[in-house]
């Protein structure tokens, strides 16, 4: 892949379309490095360049008064009741995951070499994370205006946003969460070049999300604070795009809890119990799906009722267009996702 190819992907991964900017942004990249090192890597190198170019865009975004108008997000959880039992192994649970972790030798070295062999306060570990993301600006040249956007953004976060930009090296900002696989939605989270918090700080919170049911900010905070994070025994979420329920549920639940679980999947969906589609409304979606072409056109409604009623005389024979329409659309709406909505 040479130079000119790159470019082409690259701008295709970009989240801007404004000529004048790509111009600028490519020529930084370049007298940066980062465009000999994603020619010399190309497994890797074109990722590190759209991750460095969304970091430059975030930032100049901010600069303007205004952030990036970012894709609704598509995963809603679902609230369930648990039963009084539940909650206290939930709790128990908690206590004791976090006196392992506590233990674990890894765990215990970091505290003591980077930690001072003490827990931070907030505002303490506020601070560690600034110092880690602000490592790798440099202090032998004028920062530019964008290196000083992102100082000054640096200062302006709490813990919790702070913690968002924990990433550890092995671990993609955009693929490690699915969701921002889709297109546009890229968070821009600067990990490409933050050696310290990716080799160190980053990997140790991926090491304990492997072996504790911690989300990757809760081991983060842990690390540093001792906070203890709270298992969740039961989590429901739906995925608008995908039209799809996770549930994650721990051994002790109960069938009782898991059929509320269910319960509330339909209620989200349906508004109600989950009633089966007529055989007619499923072969509608069938037929239509059958004579619409890749490009997504197909006979009108007219004729397409016309040449359903001669294969389907009787019972499943519409009177007119409409009936076949809104048979389809129910249909679509009930079992197909649509994911550009």
């Amino acid at each position: 892949m040479d130079a000119a190819e790159l470019r082409v992907r690259w701008e295709e991964r970009v989240t801007t379309n404004d000529q004048k900017v790509l111009d600028e942004l490519w020529q930084d990249l370049k007298e940066e490095r980062y465009v000999n090192e994603a020619l010399s890597e190309p497994e890797t190198g074109l990722e590190d360049l759209v991750l460095a170019a969304e970091t430059r865009l975030k930032y100049w975004r901010i600069g303007r008064g205004h952030e990036k108008p970012v894709g609704r997000s598509v995963r809603t959880p679902v609230e369930v009741e648990l039963e009084h039992y539940e909650k206290e192994c939930a709790e128990t649970v908690s206590i004791c995951l976090a006196k392992k972790a506590a233990s674990l030798p890894a765990v215990r070295r970091f505290r003591q070499e980077r930690l001072g062999g003490k827990l931070l306060t907030t505002e303490e570990a506020e601070e560690f994370l600034r110092d880690e993301l602000q490592s790798d600006v440099p202090d032998d040249r004028p920062l530019s205006e964008v290196e000083q956007l992102w100082i000054e953004h640096v200062g302006s976060m709490g813990l919790d946003e702070l913690l968002e930009f924990v990433q550890p090296a092995s671990r993609s900002a955009v693929a490690s969460v699915p969701d921002l696989l889709f297109p546009y939605e890229s968070r821009g989270v600067l990990i490409a070049r933050r050696k310290k918090i990716a080799e160190n700080y980053g990997d140790l919170c991926l090491y304990l999300v492997a072996i504790f049911p911690w989300d990757l900010d809760q081991a983060a905070r842990f690390i540093l604070t001792g906070e203890r994070p709270e298992v969740v025994p039961l989590e429901l979420s739906y995925h608008r795009r995908r039209r799809v329920f996770t549930l994650n549920f721990a051994p002790w639940i109960s069938e009782k809890t898991f059929r509320k679980a269910y319960r509330k999947c339909q209620q989200v969906v349906q508004g109600g119990d989950n009633r089966g589609m007529k055989d007619r409304t499923l072969a509608v979606l069938r037929f239509v799906t059958k004579h619409t072409n890749d490009e997504g056109n197909r006979p009108s409604w007219s004729c397409l009722t016309d040449l359903w009623n001669e294969q389907h005389p009787g019972e499943w024979s519409f009177k007119d267009r409409f009936g076949l329409r809104k048979a389809y659309l129910r249909a679509e709406e009930e079992l197909v996702a649509d994911p550009w909505r």
